[in-house]
């Protein structure tokens, strides 16, 4: 491990921002919950939500979606690895209910030491 990050109030709200405007791109609703993917390594067996702790592989096809967890786990600090770390986002549409609604899409967020590098999705281009 190379050190932590905290991502700041303003990184976190644009990392919503854009998760929220990806899944409007792919559905129409009117509020969204997003959850942080805890991932397993297929051999190993050992989890963590930044992907890079566990795979070096850049489609991460040795690892599997171990569980989900809160989104207020993105103000914790996070360990990086060589100075990143990779976070697999769900956005779910939140039914009125307050039940989990069906999945809308994955987005992916890079950190640095700096905070939010950058945002990728698996259903519009990069932001």
């Amino acid at each position: 491990m190379t050190g932590t990050v905290r991502l700041s109030a303003n990184d976190i709200r644009q990392l919503r921002n854009v998760a929220e405007q990806i899944a409007q791109g792919e559905r129409v609703a009117s509020r969204y919950t997003i959850e942080i993917a805890e991932r397993f390594h297929l051999t190993t067996g050992r989890t963590a939500l930044n992907i890079l702790a566990i795979s070096d592989d850049p489609d991460w096809a040795d690892t599997d979606l171990n569980t989900t967890h809160p989104w207020s786990r993105v103000h914790e600090r996070h360990e990086l690895v060589n100075g990143r770390a990779l976070f697999d986002l769900y956005v779910y549409e939140r039914p009125p209910f307050g039940e989990t609604g069906d999945l809308v899409c994955c987005v992916q967020a890079e950190l640095d030491t700096r905070g939010l590098a950058a945002i990728h999705a698996d259903s519009a281009k990069d932001i």
